[in-house]
């Protein structure tokens, strides 16, 4: 009697084994062959059904093999994190609200892959590429160190030297036409980028852009040094001599290109944030137009808005700081503040949507302790 019950319990575990095989062929499963008792089998990641062995015990006390499904997919090797780029957008003294967003992006952890800045943005960019403290940086508007050496000699007053620095030119001598030739801008970038000077070197992947004024294209500088590429990318028409680099004549990136979505998206990232820091385009009486200056400032806000409009639109997402009233050649120290504290007011406002943007792509940041 019993030798009969122990050949009916190993009939029916047969059977079972049998129709369960049978049951995943005929769902299109690839059934693992079994190599002991305790071995995890797993198939290509591409699979929709993952089986395990796993074992377990009978009526009779025996233990046995069984052949389970799980319907979530193994993966079996670790999928990269999609890269995260910053576009940073041109404006002069208004970079300080760069500054401001960069600070909170770093203290709530949101990783940043590549970066890519206009002008003043790719200053900002550049110099937190080559490891340059972002605090020490937001110091450097703050104090309005950065913008001096950005116009060591006040505008006002090189317009008025401006007759004489043309006087070389009726001896022979021709440089390119600009107020300021930018060298010392260069190497106090150079001095704060300290041993990191090579942009190809730099501790993340980083691009200044530039327009080339003899095919009018928008180009970005990816090798070479730095404080070259930033004097390049900041040399406003009129304002600064051009930067003769490699055969090419190159000026201000924000010329046609004043926040390079583009460029980042080129350069491999999946999520960019954008930084505009424009002034609002709002409308204005028109008495406002009486006033000395009045037309070239509204034109200058019309062309960027328009400029802007399409990066806009598509960046992942934009913060825009409020940098209403900062002049784009400010060297007041009230205007480096506030643009830092604009900076950081707007960024706050959009970290909900930020993160919930990047938890959609499962990247989750990790809060850092704030910074002084």
């Amino acid at each position: 009697m019993k030798a009969k019950s122990v050949f009916a319990v190993l009939c029916a575990l047969t059977l079972s084994c049998s129709a369960t095989q049978y049951s995943l062929a005929q769902s299109g499963t690839q059934v693992a062959p079994i190599q002991g008792s305790t071995e995890h089998v797993e198939l290509p990641a591409t699979e929709s059904t993952a089986i395990t062995e796993t074992t377990t015990t009978s009526d009779t006390g025996r233990t046995r093999n069984t052949i389970q499904t799980v319907t979530d997919t193994i993966v079996t090797s670790k999928k990269q994190r999609p890269k995260v780029g910053l576009a940073l957008g041109g404006g002069g003294a208004r970079g300080a609200a760069e500054v401001g967003v960069l600070k909170v992006l770093l203290e709530e952890g949101i990783p940043i892959d590549i970066i890519a800045g206009t002008s003043i943005g790719a200053v900002v960019g550049g110099l937190y590429a080559a490891g340059f403290s972002i605090d020490e940086l937001a110091e450097r508007f703050d104090d309005s160190e950065l913008m001096r050496n950005f116009m060591p000699v006040g505008l006002k007053f090189r317009i008025a030297v401006a007759p004489i620095m043309f006087l070389p030119r009726l001896v022979g001598y021709h440089p390119y036409d600009g107020l300021y030739r930018g060298v010392k801008f260069r190497k106090y970038a150079n001095s704060l980028a300290g041993e990191n000077s090579e942009i190809s070197k730099l501790h993340l992947p980083f691009a200044a852009v530039v327009t080339d004024l003899v095919d009018g294209n928008s180009h970005r500088l990816t090798k070479g040094n730095l404080g070259e590429a930033l004097q390049a990318s900041t040399a406003v028409p009129g304002l600064r001599k051009p930067v003769e680099i490699d055969g090419r004549l190159y000026c201000d990136g924000g010329l046609i290109n004043n926040l390079p979505v583009n460029h980042v998206r080129e350069m491999g990232a999946d999520f960019i944030i954008a930084v505009n820091i424009d002034e609002d385009l709002d409308p204005v009486p028109l008495k406002t137009f009486r006033k000395a200056g009045s037309v070239s400032t509204q034109a200058l806000k019309i062309q960027l808005y328009n400029i802007d409009k399409k990066p806009n639109e598509t960046a992942d997402i934009t913060i825009h700081p409020n940098t209403n009233g900062i002049s784009l050649i400010s060297r007041n120290k009230k205007d480096g503040r506030s643009g830092v504290e604009a900076g950081i007011e707007a960024a706050q406002k959009a970290m909900p949507e930020l993160k919930r943007k990047l938890a959609a792509l499962g990247i989750m940041p990790t809060k850092m302790v704030k910074a002084n």
